[in-house]
Formats: C-alpha cells, sequence, structure tokens
C-alpha cells in the first residue's frame, strides 16, 4: 500500500477528525469502567485480546467516544486504524502513526488505537521504538485471541503492556442486553419473584447469548452464526499457527472436549478414542488454551506438578454456545439434568476463574470438592438435591479454605 492510498484508509476510518463526533450507541461490557481509568491513568500499552466476534472493537470505539466526552481530548488527537491481512507491510505502523501525528494531530495527548493487530507481523517491534520515544501518545492495541500469540517479534514489551481480556458475555451482560431486569443480591424478593425468568434466560443464555451480535440482533440466524464462526476458526485461524496442523483431527478434538464439558479426560485416552498420537492431542489442548476457547482444570489432589500434567484433569468450555452447537445440540438438549448441571458447572467454573485468576478441582481417594482456589473451596449444585454438605465443610476446614456452596440461585447472582 503507497502512501496515498494508505492516508486516504486512514481518513476513512478516523470520520471524527471532520465531523468533530463520535456516536457509539449501545451496552457497555462490564469490563468498560476499568478500561476507562486504564485509559486516563497509565502511560502503558494495553491490550485488549479476546475470541472472534466477543465486541473488542466496538470497546475501543466506545472508548474513544469517552475519550472526547468525559475526558475532552479533541477528536483530531484520536486516531483509529482497523488493520486485515492485506495490510500487513512492513513498517506499517510507524508509517500510520507519523501520517497521524505530522499531518492530523494537535497538541496535548494522543490515543492511538489500533485494532486486529494480530495481522501485523513483528507488531511488538514496530510499537517499541515509538512507545519509548513519545511520552505523549498512548498506544491501545487489539486482536482477537485466536491469532494474538505465538506472533513473530524480537522484542519483548514486558513492561509495558497492561493485559486485558475480553470473552463472551456473562449472564448479567446478556440480561442487560436483552433489557430484562437483572437479580440484584440486595433485593432478594425481587430476585425470588422472578427466579422463573432467570432459570429460563439462563438455558437461552447457555445456548445463544454469548456473542453480542446475536443476542443484540433477533433477526440473526444464531445457528448459522455460530458454525460459521467455528468454520472460520478452524479453516483459518488454526492454520495461522501452523500449516501442520491436520484440521479434521483438530475439529475431532474440539468435538470430543466439547461434548465431555466440566469432565475428567486424559491425552492418552483421547489419543486413543481418535486413534492418533498423545503428543498431538496434548499440543493441540494447549493451542486450544492459548486461543480460549477451553480451559483444562488441574487435580490439586496431585502436589507435583508433574502428576498433574500425566494425570487426569478436567476440560471446561470458555464458549458454551460453540461447545453446544459443534455437536448439532441445541437449547431442548439442556433439558436433560444432567447435561444442564455440566453446563451450570461450567458457567460457574468460568464466573470463578474471572475472579480468582487460577482455580483446580480437588479429588483423592474418593473425596472430592468441584474447585478450589488458594484460600476458598466451593461445592456447585444445580437443582434442588443439597444433602450431606457436611462431609464437603469437613473436607475444606481440612485443606484450610473456606467452603462455599454455590446452588443455581447463587450462581444467577455471581
Amino acid at each position: 500500500m503507497n502512501l496515498y492510498n494508505l492516508e486516504e484508509f486512514l481518513v476513512q476510518q478516523n470520520p471524527q477528525w471532520i465531523s468533530n463526533k463520535i456516536d457509539v450507541v449501545g451496552f457497555k461490557r462490564d469490563i468498560f469502567s476499568a478500561f476507562c481509568q486504564e485509559l486516563k491513568a497509565k502511560k502503558l500499552i494495553i491490550t485488549l485480546s479476546g475470541p472472534r466476534r466477543s465486541g473488542k472493537t466496538y470497546i475501543m470505539k466506545q472508548a474513544m467516544a469517552w475519550l472526547a466526552k468525559n475526558k475532552h481530548i479533541p477528536h483530531k488527537n484520536i486516531c483509529y486504524f482497523q488493520f486485515s491481512g492485506s495490510l500487513n507491510e512492513k513498517n506499517i505502523i510507524p508509517a500510520v502513526l507519523n501520517l497521524f501525528l505530522k499531518k492530523y494531530a494537535g497538541t496535548g495527548r494522543k490515543y492511538i488505537f489500533l485494532d486486529e493487530i494480530q495481522y501485523v507481523d513483528y507488531w511488538q517491534d514496530q510499537i517499541k521504538s515509538s512507545y519509548d520515544l513519545l511520552e505523549d501518545v498512548k498506544f491501545i492495541v487489539s486482536g482477537s485471541t485466536s491469532l494474538f500469540y505465538r506472533q513473530k517479534s524480537k522484542e519483548s514489551l514486558a513492561g509495558r503492556i497492561l493485559k486485558r481480556n475480553l470473552g463472551g458475555l456473562n449472564f448479567h451482560e446478556y440480561l442487560r442486553f436483552k433489557n430484562i431486569e437483572e437479580p440484584l443480591a440486595k433485593d432478594r424478593a425481587k430476585f425470588v419473584s422472578n427466579l422463573a425468568i432467570y432459570k429460563t434466560e439462563f438455558k437461552k443464555y447457555l445456548s445463544l447469548g454469548q456473542y453480542p451480535e446475536i443476542v443484540a440482533n433477533p433477526e440473526l440466524n444464531p445457528k448459522k452464526y455460530i458454525m460459521d464462526l467455528s468454520d472460520q476458526i478452524i479453516n483459518f485461524d488454526i492454520p495461522y499457527f501452523s500449516a501442520k496442523i491436520d484440521r479434521q483431527l483438530f475439529l475431532s478434538v474440539v468435538k470430543t472436549l466439547s461434548f465431555d464439558l466440566a469432565q475428567e479426560y486424559s491425552a492418552n485416552n483421547l489419543a486413543k478414542t481418535l486413534e492418533t498420537d498423545r503428543r498431538k492431542i496434548t499440543e493441540y489442548v494447549k493451542i486450544l488454551e492459548e486461543i480460549g476457547l477451553f480451559s483444562v482444570c488441574y487435580n490439586n489432589g496431585f502436589k507435583s506438578m508433574r502428576k498433574k500434567l500425566s494425570g487426569t484433569k478436567k476440560i471446561y468450555g470458555l464458549n458454551l454456545n460453540l461447545s453446544l452447537h459443534l455437536n448439532g445440540f441445541d437449547v431442548s438438549y439442556l433439558n436433560d439434568t444432567r447435561v444442564f448441571g455440566r453446563y451450570f458447572e461450567n458457567y460457574v467454573f468460568m464466573r470463578i476463574l474471572e475472579k480468582y485468576g487460577k482455580i483446580e478441582y480437588y479429588r483423592v481417594d474418593g473425596k472430592e470438592l468441584d474447585f478450589v482456589s488458594t484460600n476458598s473451596a466451593f461445592e456447585i449444585k444445580s437443582g434442588t438435591k443439597m444433602d450431606d454438605m457436611d462431609k464437603y465443610k469437613k473436607l475444606s476446614e481440612k485443606l484450610k479454605k473456606r467452603f462455599y456452596l454455590i446452588s443455581e440461585e447463587e450462581a444467577y447472582l455471581l
């Protein structure tokens, strides 16, 4: 792309330089407030990563509008540029930055939002020198988790980056997006009176409620949307990691793990089932973790890391909509109480993981707890059966952890 075409593209993506307004309407994610605080408080480069269609671009546009309205940053000092596969050229980031700073930006603090940065090879190297030299420029970069890792780079931005991750909608966000009143812990009576609504909507959420576009646009065909997205991940994103990946085998791994959510698995058993090499299974599961589709949960009862890695582990999905539909199921599949129990447990896992950063499960000699963190232990119960809680409490005390029972009602309030 020559300089003229680059400038034309840059101006097209920044209409606020002429109109002096940034119109972005719609719902704000839970992360939005903290994201904006980081914009004003730190020089660090903010990276916003997450799966495809999680709303990263929308948050960046909302943040641009917030800067103009609440921090009174001149519109000409806010720059947005979205990359693509055809815009992966050497030194393209410095070229965009130079055009913005020399021809369009005014005095004072400036913000540059670089979207879909994963398409640019050596983007860290291209940003580093500008970051070190320019005191009045704040960089915000975003990229799909599917393509954000294993990037070509000679430079590390360690110490210069503040990482933020954006996953699918949680249940509270889903309710807001659908204009349904949220359950409020401080108003227990109102929550209980609307419990039937929350139960119905929770199943819809587990089936089709994690993608902002689907929830906000009822006219979309959600099943087609999800299947098209899975096709993009398997046939485009994954080969970007390595041309050597067996796509059909990879898809089989994804489907098998999706079917076995919240269940124990081992790489050896999965390799036998799919008639392949254990090392391939281990590699593919690692990729699935890196791109944010699954999370492996280790057994806290194994004290050595070697045993944790080689022994049985549990697998949890980080996008339940995708996991459900990959195997041809829909919301009716969740009417089976055993299936619903696994999806319910998986949702709680996602929320606890978000809060604690690292969690494991505990299973030794027939004694078990669903989840444990550094100081806490959790037992998850869907439905009405709440018997024999004493054994979980006693085990938690033995492990010197505070015990929490999370029922279906408590899960809606997480």
